[in-house]
């Protein structure tokens, strides 16, 4: 029986309003199809939704065309693309009186350039509350925050219901790797006091479990008696995004070093692997995926392992377009997915640090289980966690801040 959702009934009067989605550049075009799926979702919805693409030439046209002749109740786009536009010195947003909701796809830090606008009439959503609070303390605009993590495709491939029997990758996983090293030399240039800082810092958050990688700073700074008004500068978030790149990739070095012991036909798409995976038989190596592509692979694998960034309290596509593919997601966990799913029902959790034998040993010899788990994710995740989802939450995240903010 083909997959259904529920959709929240619009009120006829908000039927006419138009959405614009301001589209911009992304790796392998990720954040490109996540502006595409949520016009789908928002046209599902009632709304017209229009997308002005900011890597065309014609984009400020375009732009001024949809602003002249629709509706507009407000603009989104990913990662704040698009928050610099203004007529004459003042943010378009804050001149139009419409809002700009800022979907963030990773932690807040890595976009404090765009952040510190001065836009007024804005909404900021986070993939992790831990991020959400990080605005609250960092960052006092006055503006909207909110917690939302990413959505999957409402559409899976069309080869997602294939039976995890008739699959062929064992194992599969989309990301490139980088040298750690390459990021602990950029906060070494500071110098001796900088380097040791920064690496006590690394290695505490490598070392803990759930504090976050701001309260191993905080820990550190605290302990050493350095001046906490520091946190408040640029250069110490610049160099933070340093350790958290750093600490992303030694895990993703560390669990696919694991995974490729056990045996199983392992396929990764991504580069700079080979330098540290070359030994390993049973792992076959390919180049990056565009991100339909990707969407295809999952449909075609038992497993689809997930490394989440330093996520504490959040949710990422991966582990939900997985789901929706009909694979059983193998993924690090944090205490937002321990809430969502359960453990060996709907999805297989792992620690940094831990013998995967122990989490998958079982499961590749039980193929009712693998499939008992595979469909129960997907049901979940059709169920709570699409763009469609997703964008009921958008649009009422922007009542409650037309109401009482603007």
């Amino acid at each position: 029986m083909a997959d259904r959702q529920k959709t929240k009934v619009i009120d006829l009067n908000q039927r006419q309003k138009t959405i614009v989605l301001l589209n911009g550049q992304s790796q392998y075009h990720v954040l490109r199809h996540f502006i595409q799926d949520l016009a789908a979702a928002f046209q599902q919805l009632g709304y017209h939704a229009e997308i002005v693409d900011l890597l065309r030439p014609s984009w400020p046209a375009d732009l001024e065309k949809t602003v002249k002749e629709r509706d507009v109740r407000f603009f989104l786009s990913m990662n704040a693309m698009g928050i610099d536009i203004k007529i004459g010195e003042t943010a378009l947003y804050d001149y139009l009186n419409i809002p700009l909701f800022a979907f963030l796809v990773d932690h807040p830090m890595y976009h404090l350039n765009r952040l510190n606008r001065g836009v007024k009439n804005l909404i900021v959503s986070c993939v992790d509350r831990t991020h959400v609070d990080f605005l609250k303390r960092f960052l006092n605009g006055e503006y909207t925050k909110v917690f939302i993590p990413h959505g999957a495709p409402f559409r899976p491939h069309p080869d997602s219901g294939r039976s995890v029997g008739k699959r062929n990758i064992d194992i599969f996983f989309a990301g490139t790797v980088f040298n750690p090293d390459s990021y602990r030399e950029k906060w070494s240039a500071g110098g001796r006091s900088i380097a040791r800082l920064y690496d006590e810092i690394m290695e505490r958050y490598l070392s803990g479990h759930d504090r976050t990688l701001i309260m191993a700073a905080e820990d550190v700074f605290e302990e050493r008696g350095i001046d906490t008004e520091y946190l408040n500068h640029y250069r110490f978030w610049e160099n933070l995004v340093y350790v958290d790149l750093y600490v992303r990739n030694k895990r993703r070095l560390d669990v696919i070093q694991r995974i490729s012991k056990l045996g199983l036909r392992i396929e990764i798409f991504g580069n700079g692997w080979e330098p540290y995976l070359d030994r390993h038989p049973s792992v076959k190596f390919n180049p990056s995926l565009p991100f339909e592509r990707v969407q295809e692979k999952m449909a075609d694998a038992k497993v689809v392992l997930n490394i989440l960034p330093n996520f504490h309290e959040g949710g990422h596509e991966r582990i939900f377009s997985a789901m929706l593919n009909g694979a059983v997601c193998l993924s690090s966990g944090n205490r937002y997915l321990r809430r969502e799913f359960r453990e060996g029902e709907d999805i297989l959790f792992y620690a940094f640090g831990q013998d995967l034998e122990e989490v998958l040993g079982e499961y590749f010899n039980d193929e009712e289980k693998m499939q008992r788990i595979a469909g129960n994710g997907r049901k979940k995740a059709m169920e709570r966690h699409t763009w469609l989802q997703r964008a009921e939450k958008i649009l009422e995240t922007v009542e409650y801040h037309m109401f009482f903010v603007r």
